[in-house]
């Protein structure tokens, strides 16, 4: 007897089209909150039980859209083989490629924009990563180098890891040529963390090389892969250890249209905090800061955290309360304490871009419309952290 076999039918459809159903669903976000809002405030029954139903239909709608905007990421992966070849033959190195987790997906967006800081990390594998044959056999190696690429979902997040047992990163060299650039003093350089050293690599125009080849020391793409990631609301970190291994990872949310965050209250202002960058809130007064050097930290389970008060970044006029809240967030394995008065509420909200007149603004990555049709700026916490908003 003939085997049924179960049609799959499909069809195209533009994504273009996929990006408009996405801008109509992050509007039905906006207006349910609005009408989340209104049952709330004037107490109407019906109201409310109409809003829980629409609530529920619009969610699975958003995560329906999203399903649909998803894209396996073996659509970028599927072109690393063919070139890790091609530049382990150019360069006379024995490379042996591996990848994982091809079926993992992300937003087409996301996977379009990663895809040419993934390009430049694989080729700086196999340039800077991997030894010579004739190295790896002094060095006790086997003759054939390896590089994995990987991809997982983890939690919320999506992990793409890019690893390679070559030489690793001497971070004697880079703490040298982080001087010769100019990029640190020689007195600043001794007191970076090995971490923070290794990070150096994704300065702009910093690279280890003395000759430039065509694929890498051209001092471009490492700064880029960074900006790029950063940009999608993502991070990167690396690990490695000299004469072993060298790993690359970068933490990218799924999606960037709609995000949870933490609507927060400072003086008079309103702004929003992604929920992905935020490890705990919690109340505190004088008695849970000590003076570092003469600046305040917050001193809370036997643990040092720096703290940025909101209210002073952001110029806002307003008394200091005796009880405020920590919003502490992590950048790079590190925390920190957002200062603010108070946490009005969790809420989906959806990224809009700052447009052309405020593009110069920063601390923030975009703003988002609140339900009563107030515009809320959203925190660009990496920025924020790295003092880049003091200029």
């Amino acid at each position: 007897m003939p085997l049924e076999t179960k049609r799959q039918e499909t069809i195209r459809v533009r994504t273009s089209n996929l990006d408009n159903i996405m801008n109509l669903v992050g509007e039905l976000v906006i207006n349910k909150g609005r009408l989340l809002q209104i049952s709330q405030e004037y107490n109407l029954p019906e109201l409310e039980e109409a809003t829980g139903t629409l609530d529920k239909s619009i969610s699975s709608l958003q995560d329906e859209v999203m399903r649909i905007r998803m894209v396996k990421i073996e659509r970028i992966f599927s072109k690393f083989p063919r070139m890790v070849r091609d530049l382990s033959r150019k360069f006379n190195k024995n490379v042996e490629f591996e990848i994982e987790g091809q079926d993992t997906e992300l937003d087409r967006t996301i996977l379009d924009e990663i895809s040419d800081p993934l390009v430049h990390l694989v080729r700086n594998a196999v340039d800077h990563g991997i030894e010579y044959p004739e190295e790896r056999e002094k060095a006790g190696k086997n003759e054939v180098g390896h590089i994995k690429l990987s991809a997982r979902r983890e939690k919320n997040n999506v992990i793409i890891e890019i690893e390679d047992n070559g030489k690793g990163i001497d971070v004697e060299i880079l703490k040298k040529k982080a001087v010769e650039k100019g990029l640190f003093s020689s007195f600043d350089v001794e007191n970076l963390s090995e971490e923070e050293i290794r990070m150096i690599i994704f300065a702009p125009g910093f690279s280890t090389k003395d000759t430039p080849t065509e694929i890498s020391g051209r001092g471009v793409g490492m700064d880029v892969v960074k900006t790029t990631v950063e940009k999608l609301g993502g991070k990167v970190r690396v690990y490695s250890k000299k004469g072993e291994f060298t790993r690359i990872r970068i933490d990218l949310p799924p999606t960037v249209a709609i995000i949870k965050s933490l609507l927060v209250e400072v003086g008079s202002e309103t702004y929003a905090i992604p929920i992905s960058n935020v490890v705990k809130a919690l109340s505190v007064d004088s008695s849970d800061y000590k003076l570092v050097k003469e600046t305040p930290v917050l001193y809370i389970r036997d643990k040092l955290i720096p703290t940025v008060e909101l209210k002073e970044i952001f110029n806002v006029t307003c008394e200091k309360l005796d009880n405020e809240i920590a919003i502490i967030v992590e950048k790079e394995n590190e925390e920190i304490g957002l200062i603010v008065d108070s946490i009005i509420d969790q809420q989906e909200i959806v990224i809009k871009p700052l447009g052309n007149i405020f593009s110069n603004s920063k601390g923030f990555i975009g703003a988002t419309i609140l339900g009563d049709g107030r515009v809320i700026p959203i925190i660009d916490v990496s920025m924020l952290i790295k003092g880049d908003i003091d200029d």
